[in-house]
């Protein structure tokens, strides 16, 4: 087995052809230094300097390996300066979870922060509803996500902000007047919904089961744009977030409302989730940090939008 400092000590002294101008530069005694090229010599079983008068001359064994023993010396070094750009958060790649409005509404504007501060630092994303996504922390497929969480999990997460549930009406629609509206409201207006496995339809579902009704599904979608386009034109109220709606531009097509039950908002809990069974990556922190001062510094994700004009 080649020793990386005794590979290193031969690599200074092939360039200075000076074991006395290679010691200083290597921070240790002469003598130090001939006992690491006598080891090395040793171990590889050739002679990699010969001394001609006072000057050292590299063998042809010890020309052949100096410029493979430089590189391999330099890919240490670079690679001992990524891991300590690890260890700093400061470079690797992290794959993060989200579904599409999330990604569309809140993660652009992160992921740009992100690029500009840690040029660095790679981002990967995985996109899907929200049961999906806790499947791939599971898996380890993503290193973090934007998720809800059901009552009962073992991930670790930091609490971002509360995803209400709003309805997106048709203008024409005959809905009752104001910025919100009980659920139970729906139960005679055909609905626009996202698939199962989205919080926004676990939400919902909920909220339908304790008040008691049953609205009519027109359509069950992967797609928030496609409902909100549906309830633009007309064809029934659409079931959103509020990370769905809080960049939406302003129509005369559909107002917002959002959706109470009993007069209580209805609403559930935002984080960025990870596993803590896997091991958690160093640029996670500053990612979280660019998350929570995003959340922050925007109005949108600190209170509940009522109707827009």
């Amino acid at each position: 087995m080649v020793d990386l400092k005794a590979l290193r000590c031969f690599v200074v002294v092939a360039e200075l052809l000076s074991v006395s101008k290679a010691a200083p530069l290597l921070h240790i005694s002469q003598s130090a230094l001939s006992r690491q090229i006598q080891g090395l010599e040793e171990a590889l079983g050739i002679q990699l300097f010969d001394r001609v008068g006072k000057r050292l001359v590299l063998t042809a064994e010890g020309e052949d390996l100096f410029p493979r023993a430089a590189s391999l010396v330099d890919q240490a070094l670079e690679l001992s300066s990524r891991v300590q750009s690890m260890v700093r958060g400061e470079v690797g790649l992290l794959r993060i979870g989200a579904t599409p409005q999330t990604i569309e509404g809140l993660l652009s504007g992160v992921l740009v922060s992100m690029r500009k501060k840690y040029p660095s630092i790679e981002t990967s994303l995985v996109e899907g509803p929200n049961d999906y996504l806790l499947e791939q922390l599971q898996l380890g497929t993503a290193h973090v996500a934007i998720a809800a969480l059901p009552e009962r999990h073992d991930f670790e997460y930091k609490e971002l902000f509360m995803g209400r549930l709003f309805a997106v009406v048709p203008a024409q629609h005959k809905f009752p007047s104001g910025d919100t509206a009980d659920i139970r409201t729906l139960a005679t207006h055909p609905v626009l919904l996202l698939r199962r496995g989205f919080m926004t339809r676990s939400l919902f579902d909920r909220a339908c089961l304790a008040a008691a009704v049953r609205p009519h599904a027109l359509l069950e979608s992967d797609s928030t744009q496609t409902i909100l386009s549906l309830a633009d034109a007309g064809h029934g109220v659409a079931i959103v977030s509020s990370t769905a709606i809080n960049h939406r531009a302003p129509t005369d097509k559909s107002r917002i409302v959002s959706l109470t039950l009993d007069g209580k908002p209805l609403g559930q809990m935002i984080c960025a989730v990870w596993n803590p069974r896997r091991s958690r990556s160093s640029i996670l922190n500053p990612f979280l940090r660019e998350l929570d001062q995003h959340v922050a510094s925007s109005p949108v994700y600190r209170q509940p939008r009522g109707r827009r004009k």
